[in-house]
């Protein structure tokens, strides 16, 4: 998680909350994003769309080598369509 200590203690503290939920026993979970602050969640510098954020995840998984993203064959994922960083599927009617 990146943080020290105990879990929801740090810096990404205010991005977590006590679960709703008894059974949970009181464990923090991820706040729901719509209710965090835009400039909050700007200061984290993650992509801002969606499809950006599946291009970063896509680097990611291959090690950071983003010449590897074009070569994936991992075709059952399902961002495998998404991973140049384009909606291959906008503007497409069917064929």
């Amino acid at each position: 998680m990146g943080t020290k200590g105990k879990k929801g203690s740090g810096r990404y503290a205010r991005l977590l909350e006590p679960s709703p939920y008894a059974a949970d026993g009181g464990e923090k979970v991820g706040r729901l994003p719509r209710k965090i602050p835009v400039g909050v969640l700007r200061e984290l510098r993650h992509p801002e769309s969606p499809i950006k954020a599946i291009r970063a995840n896509c680097v990611d998984c291959s090690g950071g080598q983003v010449a590897e993203v074009r070569k994936c064959v991992a075709v059952s994922c399902a961002l495998w369509p998404f991973r140049m960083g384009v909606n291959p599927f906008y503007g497409k009617g069917s064929e």
